[in-house]
């Protein structure tokens, strides 16, 4: 008797491929702005850090935006 096999292609959609490295880099870049701060603390340090993580936030959502397209009702 022969075996049943499933012939089943399930792609993975482009944009959750993609998050898993995205959102690894962002937490590592808000550890590091965080250790920035926390090792010497002063306004310019808090500002840079919270710029650092503003705008990667930032480009995460451009990116995001790119890869997953506009909402086609």
């Amino acid at each position: 008797m022969a075996a049943h096999v499933d012939d089943h292609d399930t792609p993975e959609p482009a944009a959750g491929a993609a998050l898993l490295p995205i959102f690894a880099i962002a937490t590592v870049i808000a550890i590091v702005a965080i250790c920035v701060v926390v090792a010497a603390p002063s306004v310019v340090a808090t500002v840079v850090a919270l710029a650092t993580v503003i705008g990667f936030g930032a480009g995460i959502v451009a990116l995001l935006g790119r890869l997953i397209g506009p909402d086609e009702h």
